[in-house]
């Protein structure tokens, strides 16, 4: 039983996220029973969990829908992720070792050999091993877990950020500029690395919000 949730949360969660499963669209139970090979049952369960998460709303006699955001909530999303995105990279400077910037540069490394080949895939999974160094090192957990819970919600939209015009370009230049103000263990340059990183994403979403709609 552990094992079917487990099969129908990562399929139903990974098609919003990727999204195959567009913003608004709704779920049918008895589709995605058959569609995962477990019973309708498990599905309504796994529903309810990612509910929680605030990926999907589900409405009586309706059932689910994926949440689709307004601009202006994704726009107020990126904002208060960049304040706590500021918070964390400042402390992550005080405290990064040689190794840590070692483990980000052959990231960044990979980062730059996945965009060549356009793997926008496995190149995400880098950006968010890139960051995720950032926060271990960074020591303000609470922060930390504000931080996953908006990117929760907003990376099925920043997934598709880099079919965007130019998109992947300027995020290799954001990662570069944000690991070598990192290097230097210069606050002031590392906040504003971080700051144009978030304002850039959100900004290209705004821009391109047909890509994600």
């Amino acid at each position: 039983m552990i094992r079917a949730n487990q099969i129908a949360y990562e399929y139903i969660r990974s098609r919003i996220i990727d999204g195959t499963f567009r913003p608004a669209q709704r779920l049918v139970e008895s589709q995605l029973a058959q569609d995962i090979g477990v019973s309708r049952n498990t599905v309504k369960k796994v529903l309810l969990q990612i509910e929680q998460e605030h990926l999907i709303t589900l409405e009586d006699h309706k059932g689910a829908r994926v949440l689709s955001p307004t601009i202006e909530e994704i726009q107020e999303y990126y904002e208060i992720r960049k304040s706590l995105e500021v918070l964390v990279v400042r402390s992550a400077v005080k405290h990064i070792t040689d190794k840590d910037l070692g483990r980000m540069r052959s990231i960044f490394s990979e980062m730059l050999r996945l965009k060549e080949q356009q793997d926008y895939d496995k190149y995400s999974q880098c950006n968010r091993q890139f960051h995720d160094i950032i926060y271990e090192v960074s020591g303000k957990r609470i922060a930390v877990d504000m931080i996953k819970g908006i990117k929760t919600q907003l990376i099925r939209f920043q997934f598709r950020t880099m079919l965007a015009p130019g998109r992947s370009d300027n995020s290799v230049l954001e990662h570069k500029a944000l690991l070598e103000a990192l290097t230097d263990r210069d606050e002031n340059a590392a906040s504003l690395a971080i700051a144009r990183h978030i304002d850039n994403v959100a900004g290209t979403i705004v821009k391109y919000k047909a890509l994600f709609y």
